[in-house]
């Protein structure tokens, strides 16, 4: 990905430093924005696999191991499970837009799409997500009552304190990922405007 960054900055560099360099190859560049768009799509991939994997994982405890009983402790794994489901759901339809952009397509349309995607996906990176993790941790506290059931004061401190230092690593993770997805999506708005006004 890094290397397809490198490439177009350096080919867009090149060609507006040379007065007497050739135009640049449109052609090129949108297979070259093509494969930045792919990168992107294949980190949304990632990021939709980890959390099934994480919304299997939860299931699978609240059903076998934490048989819940009190209704405070339902609406708990109802936030948890249902803050996955959704981001699940967003990520899907973000990637049914971004693989609509035609970089082909006249400069109009394809720069209202380009626009309308990066804002939904700024929306998404910023409410949308800290909504989400808020909900998931609310939902997770919401188990504490019953937990507190089967388990010692000193125990649920643990587990409620080892909570906030798993948040803390997963949000951080979650910051790198947002990066490097706003890092790819800039480079194909730009690559998008250079073509346009080289058009």
């Amino acid at each position: 990905m890094n290397d397809q960054t490198d490439d177009l900055k350096n080919l867009w560099q090149n060609a507006r430093n040379n007065d007497q360099a050739e135009p640049p190859n449109t052609g090129h560049i949108i297979t070259l924005a093509k494969q930045q768009m792919k990168s992107s799509i294949q980190l949304q991939l990632t990021t939709i696999l980890i959390l099934i994997i994480v919304a299997i994982g939860l299931s699978a405890f609240f059903m076998y191991v934490a048989k819940f009983k009190q209704t405070i402790s339902h609406i708990g794994t109802g936030l948890m499970l249902g803050g996955l489901a959704l981001r699940i759901i967003i990520e899907i339809f973000s990637i049914r837009l971004l693989a609509n952009i035609d970089l082909g397509e006249t400069a109009l349309k394809t720069n209202n799409a380009s626009m309308a995607y990066f804002r939904f996906r700024q929306h998404i990176n910023g409410p949308v997500t800290i909504a989400i993790i808020v909900l998931y941790t609310i939902g997770f506290y919401m188990l504490t009552p019953e937990f507190s059931l089967f388990f010692s004061m000193p125990a649920m401190i643990m587990i409620d304190l080892s909570y906030i230092l798993a948040a803390a690593i997963f949000t951080w993770f979650i910051r790198m990922a947002i990066k490097k997805e706003t890092k790819i999506l800039n480079e194909i708005l730009r690559l998008r405007n250079d073509i346009t006004r080289e058009g």
